[in-house]
């Protein structure tokens, strides 16, 4: 069952062995980026499979989540479903392994369905939950990245994380795009360069439409305090790799 140190998965012909990885990567099951906490295929010389904790092929129990009442979850390699199913968190495809509710109404990317809903740091007083806009209830601010409030695919809608004040805003979606662009443009990498400029740009692609350049104000340090944990909530806590991005403006 996941969390062992050496794993089966059905999909592939080695043992897989539980691994910490720097750097982002794309899992083999759900085609979804992850860091950190994975399984790996050992002969690493010539084999990069790499799944997500939660994707592995074997021991899975129901899932439920708050965010969805009365649904239980489970788990499936390919999609039970003859029609491609949006996640009902990020509102993005399913390309691999997926939660499907017992009830066949909810679908879910195995790394999406065990995000917190609610997140904070110890060094931060500030905390953001995971929410669904309504009709009746949109968020007061856009998203920081697409200035929408708003984002769907088929009718399913992209969740965010929202500050306790309701005025930062940032789809699951966006987030993951924006970290996967940080990473092809090199922000995301070991080893990269961490001067004031590439912190500037890796900042920028995070909040594109937000002026980052008064250093030390008060709302320029929430904005960036905001950004971290939405970050840390969505890649889990990458803290070697990527906290330097969120320390220049604080100083």
């Amino acid at each position: 069952m996941p969390g062992l140190d050496k794993q089966k998965d059905n999909k592939h012909l080695h043992d897989l062995e539980r691994r910490s990885r720097e750097g982002l990567f794309i899992c083999n099951g759900c085609k979804e980026i992850g860091f950190g906490n994975c399984y790996k295929c050992p002969w690493v010389w010539f084999c990069d499979y790499v799944l997500h904790v939660g994707c592995i092929s074997e021991g899975h129990t129901p899932l439920s989540n708050s965010l969805f009442k009365n649904c239980e979850f489970q788990f499936y390699q390919t999609n039970p479903s003859t029609v491609a199913p949006a996640c009902h968190i990020c509102a993005l495809d399913i390309q691999g392994r997926m939660y499907r509710c017992s009830k066949g109404k909810y679908s879910l990317h195995p790394y999406c369905a065990t995000l917190q809903t609610t997140f904070s740091l110890r060094d931060s007083d500030m905390k953001i939950k995971l929410r669904r806009g309504t009709k009746l209830n949109f968020f007061k601010s856009k998203c920081l990245k697409c200035d929408r409030k708003n984002r769907s695919s088929n009718d399913v809608q992209c969740l965010s994380y929202v500050s306790s004040d309701g005025n930062l805003c940032y789809h699951v979606a966006c987030m993951k795009e924006a970290c996967r662009d940080n990473w092809n443009k090199g922000y995301f990498r070991p080893g990269s360069e961490t001067n004031g400029q590439s912190k500037f740009l890796a900042l920028q692609n995070l909040a594109p439409k937000e002026v980052l350049s008064s250093v030390g104000q008060t709302s320029e340090v929430s904005l960036i305090t905001f950004l971290k944990l939405v970050v840390y909530a969505i890649l889990g806590e990458p803290f070697d790799l990527i906290a330097p991005l969120f320390q220049f403006s604080q100083n």
